[in-house]
């Protein structure tokens, strides 16, 4: 369009080359506060380096002593000490009354005879003694023993028959014979069943109790319990040394 004519439009926009760039405005006032929610913590820093340790200072004064602590707790216990030596033995109690008889035990089997010993030699014939004068007939005395056999003399006249005499003491017993060769053995016989005793119940009873045995089983096989008293209690002995304080006391 040609804009140096008179147009009946009152206004007319021409499109001419763009102007330089103005300046730029004054800064307006600042707006009101953004209302956002608050952003997120940031990531932690990393750690510094650490600083070179700083010099010893003076040793401070003494302080004053603190008050004493309460007591510790008690120690264990010491070991024990050692034992202390065996008192003086006591009077000996009194002997306890005498236990009934045991039962008697079985009668065991009659042995073997043994074999019977050979009968020993005779012993000599003692000599003869010498024939006496005939003396007088006295009254028949006892029957002595018979003398040797003398000679043969004649023939007497038959007397009469005289009493018979009492019979005289019995000799003396000749010596011993030796003992002959032992004869063969005999066959052996049956072996016995050994009885078997075992101890069983041993029981310590009070002083004064009476003192008892049983017997239990049946053959061969037997149990033998007992009943013993004690004696009285001797006096104490001395008390043995304390052993020493245990550490922390």
């Amino acid at each position: 369009m040609d804009c140096s004519k008179n147009c009946n439009i009152k206004y007319v926009v021409c499109n001419g080359p763009r102007g330089l760039r103005g300046l730029p405005g004054p800064t307006g006032p600042t707006g009101p506060a953004g209302v956002g929610p608050t952003g997120p913590q940031g990531i932690q820093g990393i750690q510094g380096v650490q600083g070179i340790q700083g010099e010893i200072g003076p040793t401070g004064p003494v302080g004053v002593a603190g008050a004493t602590g309460p007591t510790g707790p008690t120690g264990p216990t010491g070991l024990t000490g050692p034992t202390g030596s065996t008192g003086p033995t006591g009077p000996t109690g009194s002997t306890g009354p005498t236990g009934p008889t045991g039962p008697s035990g079985e009668t065991g089997t009659t042995g073997l005879t043994g074999p019977t010993g050979p009968t020993g030699p005779t012993g000599p014939t003692g000599p003869s003694g010498e024939t006496g004068t005939t003396g007088l007939t006295g009254p028949t005395g006892p029957t002595g023993p018979t003398g040797p056999t003398g000679p043969s003399g004649e023939t007497g006249a038959t007397g009469l028959t005289g009493p018979t005499g009492p019979i005289g003491p019995t000799g003396p017993s000749g010596e011993t014979g030796a003992t002959g060769p032992t004869g063969p053995t005999g066959p052996s016989g049956t072996d016995a069943e050994t009885p078997v005793i075992t101890i069983g119940t041993i029981i310590t009873g009070d002083p004064g109790t009476q003192a008892s045995a049983s017997i239990t089983g049946t053959s061969p096989n037997f149990v033998l319990n007992l009943t013993i008293p004690q004696g009285p209690t001797g006096p104490t002995g001395p008390t043995g040394p304390t052993g020493p304080t245990g550490p922390g006391a």
